[in-house]
């Protein structure tokens, strides 16, 4: 690894030198960037580094499509807090120049990830817990590991942002850093486990929030909302980032497992559902909806997806997300391609009704313009979304914060990915917050959408007890 650090060393040299003309006479928001192939890279190790306390981070991996990356420490952020979060990002964003000066073409790549972080569900929640995270939060990293079907890569960026004339003394520090990363002895911690568990959301009073919105619904104030939990634990340990991200990418493959860390937070999760991914054009979303636990047996789970795929309350929920997502893109979208029967999506815990959307984009269709179209989702929020949203925020005790928010990555060619950061936790030094929702909708009993929240608290506690070590 040391022969690669000295190698990307020279050539990063090489290629700013033979750049610089060009980077000074682009003027201001030019973006410097510089990939480099590695031999192999376990990325999710980095980030239990001493040398990553203090810093910015955030992680990605979907590891059935050999996807995996880490951003670290930001050269340039976005953020925007408010009721106009997403139109404040979009201007921000649309005012970056194009001006990008990279060796990217070698590789023939257009999808790498330049800018990362998430959105949360609701602005103007000032709760001291989520302090740590602005409404609308992104960056672009110094320095990103990657590895997909293609290799393993180091992409080191610079902006003309910063200043210019300490650029190479920046780049030494940067080889400095890596090459201690790559050299630094990580101590074995034993991983963490729920040391006292604190119940902020009792089956009592979720099943008065139920029977309360069931009134309302009844009444004719709205037609679906979208409640969570939050259930908090101390640890006995403060957790090892990367024995997490690991046994959720074990557990679930196919679903986006996440980590953005900032300050002393650090937001985790392994979500199942999509919210869009943007690729040379095309956009893809899932609708995903309704939900019935895995039997024990194939016989009792073969029937558990009979009763998604019969049930009229759980197919009427589908189709609101799914008609909700389809009257949203009609107009940005030359063709709208899914099927009308939703299919299973299964995970080893829970499975869900789901229908994967595909679209033609317009060429003139701008990526946080087609977000601000589809966040929220009735599948996180309900319906109508405005009416919805503000019921929850009336009557749900703690903040989601990200939770129920976006979080992924874009960059400046109009490619992107975005989950709904759903089975998710916060983690603040020994504190666990764990977070899950159930969509209601007439029908809706208040016991059996307990026990579905409890299915879905399951991925991130499953990581710190041996059995359900926590009652209601």
């Amino acid at each position: 690894m040391r022969q690669n650090i000295k190698l990307f060393e020279k050539e990063l040299i090489n290629f700013f030198n033979s750049s610089r003309n060009l980077f000074e006479n682009n003027g201001e928001n030019t973006l410097f960037s510089f990939l480099f192939k590695l031999d192999n890279l376990e990325i999710s190790k980095f980030t239990d580094s001493k040398l990553l306390e203090d810093k910015i981070f955030f992680y990605w991996r979907i590891f059935s499509e050999d996807e995996e990356f880490l951003g670290i420490d930001p050269i340039y952020t976005i953020s925007a807090n408010g009721e106009n979060r997403l139109i404040e990002t979009n201007l921000q964003v649309n005012k970056i120049s194009c001006n990008l000066i990279s060796n990217w073409n070698k590789q023939d790549f257009n999808n790498i990830p330049i800018f990362l972080g998430g959105i949360k569900f609701a602005p103007n929640q000032k709760s001291e817990r989520w302090k740590d995270f602005n409404d609308s939060d992104w960056f672009v990293p110094k320095i990103l590991f990657l590895k997909n079907s293609n290799g393993n890569f180091i992409i080191y960026n610079f902006c003309s942002l910063n200043n210019f004339s300490n650029s190479e003394i920046e780049i030494k520090k940067s080889i400095e850093f890596l090459k201690n990363l790559f050299i630094e002895e990580r101590e074995e911690i034993l991983p963490a486990k729920i040391d006292d568990p604190i119940y902020s959301n009792s089956f009592n009073i979720w099943r008065s929030q139920i029977e309360n919105a069931l009134q309302n619904i009844g009444d004719g104030n709205f037609a679906k909302v979208v409640l969570s939990r939050e259930v908090n634990f101390k640890l006995n340990n403060y957790p090892t980032i990367s024995y997490l991200l690991d046994e959720l990418s074990a557990k679930y493959p196919r679903c986006y497992v996440f980590t953005f860390k900032k300050g002393d937070s650090i937001f985790i999760g392994a979500s199942p559902e999509k919210l869009a991914k943007f690729s040379d054009g095309w956009i893809e979303i899932d609708a995903l909806a309704g939900s019935a636990p895995r039997g024990k047996n194939l016989e009792e789970d073969f029937n558990f997806e009979q009763f998604l795929l019969t049930s009229e309350k759980n197919l009427n929920e589908q189709q609101s997300v799914v008609n909700f997502i389809t009257e949203l893109i009609k107009d940005i979208s030359e063709e709208i391609y899914f099927n009308k029967k939703p299919i299973i999506r299964k995970l080893p815990n829970i499975q869900h009704l789901w229908t994967p959307i595909k679209a033609k984009l317009n060429n003139d269709f701008k990526l946080f313009d087609v977000l601000l179209k589809l966040h929220p989702t009735p599948a996180i929020c309900g319906t109508p979304w405005d009416i919805a949203q503000n019921y929850i925020l009336k009557v749900e005790k703690h903040d989601r914060g990200l939770y129920t928010g976006n979080i992924g990555w874009f960059n400046l060619n109009g490619n992107g990915e975005f989950a709904v950061a759903i089975r998710s936790a916060l983690i603040k030094e020994k504190n666990l917050f764990a977070y899950s929702g159930c969509g209601i909708v007439e029908g809706s009993e208040p016991q059996s959408e307990f026990e579905e929240s409890e299915i879905k608290l399951k991925p991130i506690l499953s990581l710190f007890v041996d059995e359900k070590v926590y009652q209601s």
